[in-house]
């Protein structure tokens, strides 16, 4: 791979249509080469507007919208990546949205709302971000089946992803039997590594060990990226890409600006805050892929983690609780709306409430 060219900088500007930096957007062609599709994860303090999304410049491809944005925005969003979604045949150019977490637990309303959400934005590019909870795989499977692209979040295991793709098999077949075109239904999977490998760095800590620190998200991403690549491998695979269907997408989250050089793979993606951008831009070189071919050392770390006391099953159970709870804290301060209930029937909002 070229080494970077030397680029002078540029001051930050107030809009992230703007704001991108030379050395940015030197980074963020060498991800696309190397291909992995960025994405911009925007926050409530980014001033992310239409006039935004439709700048000629914009250099993502992709968007993962925060909780509390309006129909208008997630429908710019999608019109402003709509180019780049036509012409790579639905490959990139997706926009993920969230669907009320609240209703996590319940295969129901969560379909329901993910329903709402779909027919309200109308875009084929939208993704509908679920956490994958019991009910989420469910509800994943039945909204690949009726044509709903799925963003699927809270995945920190193998285990997990193993049921996620299961679940996408499933829905895809289905899609596929019911006549469905399966390029235009897109699928995405959110691995939080940067929560997950805060967890267990945590629970070194506590063990009074320095050992290993900063390698528990690569090392559980190589695991992820070698399933997905050993399931890409089977007959059911080929019947689905015959149909038309695009590779499912692994997508990196919260990882810092050592993991945008760190995680490097073909069909996946890095959700990337502008300021994460600019510091990877500043701090960090690629040198090639590192997940392909990369499982074993994955499963080596992993296995020493286990003999150091990290107890991964145990960091997973409560990562899976405690980002569940600040999803639902979050949509609830953003859309201004009372506690949930205990129990599907006695809340005072429905999936159409949703404010996406």
């Amino acid at each position: 791979m070229q080494s970077r060219p030397p680029c002078r900088s540029q001051k930050a500007h107030s809009r992230l249509g703007k704001v991108v930096s030379r050395e940015a957007e030197v980074l963020l062609r060498q991800l696309v080469a190397e291909g992995v599709s960025p994405w911009l994860a925007a926050s409530r303090s980014e001033q992310l507007d239409a006039a935004v999304l439709k700048a000629p410049d914009f250099p993502f491809q992709g968007v993962v919208l925060p909780p509390g944005g309006s129909g208008d925005l997630v429908r710019a969003a999608c019109d402003a990546l709509a180019p780049v979604f036509t012409t790579s045949g639905g490959a990139v150019g997706q926009v993920s949205a969230p669907v009320d977490p609240r209703y996590a637990e319940e295969p129901g309303p969560l379909l329901d709302a993910a329903r709402t959400l779909h027919r309200g934005v109308a875009r084929p590019n939208l993704v509908v971000r679920i956490p994958m909870t019991g009910a989420g795989v469910q509800v994943l499977a039945d909204c690949l089946a009726e044509g709903i692209g799925v963003d699927a979040t809270l995945v920190f295991s193998t285990e997990k992803y193993a049921e996620v793709l299961d679940a996408y098999v499933d829905g895809m077949e289905r899609a596929l039997v019911s006549g469905r075109r399966l390029a235009c239904i897109s699928a995405v999977t959110t691995f939080p590594v940067g929560a997950f490998e805060q967890e267990v760095d945590a629970r070194l800590e506590r063990l009074g060990s320095r050992e290993a620190r900063g390698t528990a998200g690569q090392a559980m991403a190589r695991r992820l990226y070698r399933l997905r690549e050993q399931r890409l491998a089977e007959d059911w695979w080929r019947v689905l890409r015959a149909g038309g269907a695009i590779p499912p997408r692994l997508l990196w989250a919260g990882g810092g600006r050592r993991s945008v050089s760190r995680l490097v793979g073909w069909h996946t993606a890095h959700a990337l805050p502008a300021g994460v951008l600019e510091d990877a831009a500043r701090g960090e070189e690629l040198h090639g892929d590192t997940l392909l071919n990369a499982d074993r050392e994955g499963a080596a770390m992993l296995r020493r983690l286990e003999r150091l006391g990290a107890r991964l099953g145990e960091a997973v159970a409560a990562l899976e609780a405690a980002e569940l709870r600040r999803l639902q804290n979050d949509w609830e301060l953003s859309s201004g709306s009372a506690p949930a209930a205990c129990g599907g029937s006695a809340r005072s909002t429905g999936p159409g409430a949703e404010r996406t």
